[in-house]
């Protein structure tokens, strides 16, 4: 059995497009042609009509179904080995959005590393439906996605539940607020937290469009007056550095919050950190791998790692992010 023709052979069926194809394996088209075309002589069928334009035939459909079920059975196999074998290598396909990975991910390393030196990690940048896909189609071994539907072939840890934050320093609210700051910030504690309607005439500072916490902003204040956004960026370190420096208001994911929590309430003019009281969509936050066969021992221990950081992560949101 040739499974690097069968790799090579769904990648073409994935792109249906053999110049894409080559360039996403890094070869040649003929070198690519020639591994088709031998196992089309392995198993005497066609498995592409190339005219008018590339598509399956019905061997190729059948190739597609059957040669993704060998190479997960294989990539099972190797994971099995990887369990009884010494000094075993292996690589773990981990997707998590970049923004979590910069938070989340060194945390992680820390615990799994020492004790798997020989497992080599490949992070997987992207968003919940694409980590679903891949998952899938057995190009990724586990995610962290939000809002994870349910899927009887999946299982799904529930990590993290997390609401819209926003942070200030008094110095911003001294100066819109001259006389009575005090009072207004004290509100906030009074209320349990943040209307963003009393602060959506105070410079704002967020995460562009096109990120799912900009998303529910944007969807929740298209029928209100249109909000000040000071700045808009990519960092959620940005964001709370200006915000920190009283250039505006941050409104940030708790977890952009998390990674400066030895930082936000340290001497010196004071900053706030408050949830938002209006009816955002809160993200519920999972951990998702395959339930249709058991994963080996080094994905199972990078499982518990990631969870033991996530749950240090939720207990500092209730014990530092709910208010002041």
């Amino acid at each position: 059995m040739n499974l690097r023709g069968i790799e090579y052979f769904l990648v073409v069926a994935e792109e249906m497009n053999v110049t894409r194809a080559a360039e996403r394996l890094i070869i040649s088209q003929q070198a690519l042609s020639a591994h088709i075309k031998r196992l089309e002589d392995e198993y005497h069928v066609k498995f592409f009509d190339r005219k008018p334009s590339l598509r399956l035939t019905e061997a190729g459909k059948q190739m597609v179904f059957y040669g993704r079920q060998i190479m997960e059975s294989e990539a099972a196999l190797r994971s099995s080995f990887s369990d009884i074998t010494e000094n075993a290598r292996a690589t773990l396909r981990f997707g998590i959005s970049r923004l979590r990975s910069e938070v989340f991910f060194p945390l992680i390393w820390d615990l799994y590393r020492p004790l798997h030196p020989n497992i080599s990690i490949e992070l997987v940048d992207g968003r919940t439906i694409r980590f679903d896909e891949l998952l899938q189609a057995g190009k990724i071994d586990l995610y962290v996605g939000i809002n994870v539907p349910d899927n009887p072939g999946q299982r799904k840890i529930l990590l993290a539940t997390e609401k819209v934050q926003c942070c200030f320093s008094e110095k911003l609210f001294k100066k819109f607020y001259p006389d009575n700051y005090e009072d207004v910030i004290a509100s906030f504690s009074s209320s349990g937290g943040v209307d963003i309607l009393k602060i959506i005439h105070m410079p704002l500072i967020t995460l562009r469009q096109g990120n799912r916490l900009r998303e529910v902003l944007d969807q929740f204040l298209a029928h209100h007056v249109k909000p000040y956004y000071a700045l808009e960026c990519d960092e959620q370190s940005l964001i709370y550095d200006t915000a920190k420096k009283g250039m505006g208001i941050g409104i940030l994911s708790p977890f952009g919050l998390y990674q400066h929590v030895d930082d936000i309430h340290k001497d010196g003019e004071k900053f706030y950190n408050f949830q938002f009281i209006n009816d955002f969509q809160v993200n519920e936050t999972y951990l998702v791998y395959r339930s249709d066969y058991k994963p080996p021992v080094y994905v199972r221990d990078f499982i518990k790692d990631t969870k033991k950081v996530f749950k240090n992560y939720a207990k500092a949101m209730t014990e530092n992010f709910s208010e002041d």
